[in-house]
């Protein structure tokens, strides 16, 4: 009834009755909607890794940007970390793994 009166759902109603007829056209039918789904999936995952690769990047400059703030305002490496543990929600043994890294990268 509904297809009635949408000539849109008419005409995908009536190619729905010829692919179920036709197996080789349902295979086919099958098997184009399941490259798009992948796609779909993929292109979906791949977004999603790159939003977190992209948060990362973003919160280890925050921290190192910290740890240079620190640095250059006179602060103790023990205040340093307090900073990290408090603002990037870091453990002691992760916030002087930063530390440690930064000093490593930047050759103090």
């Amino acid at each position: 009834m509904l297809a009635e009166k949408n000539a849109y759902i008419e005409s995908a109603y009536e190619q729905l009755q010829v692919i179920s007829q036709d197996q080789q056209k349902r295979l086919e039918y099958e098997a184009r909607l399941k490259a798009t789904l992948d796609y779909n999936q993929g292109m979906l995952e791949a977004e999603q890794r790159g939003e977190l690769k992209g948060e990362q990047r973003g919160i280890q400059r925050g921290i190192y940007a910290t740890i240079s703030d620190g640095l250059e305002d006179g602060l103790s490496e023990a205040r340093i970390l307090i900073r990290l543990q408090q603002h990037f929600d870091l453990s002691e043994e992760q916030a002087k793994q930063h530390y440690n890294q930064f000093q490593t990268k930047k050759g103090f």
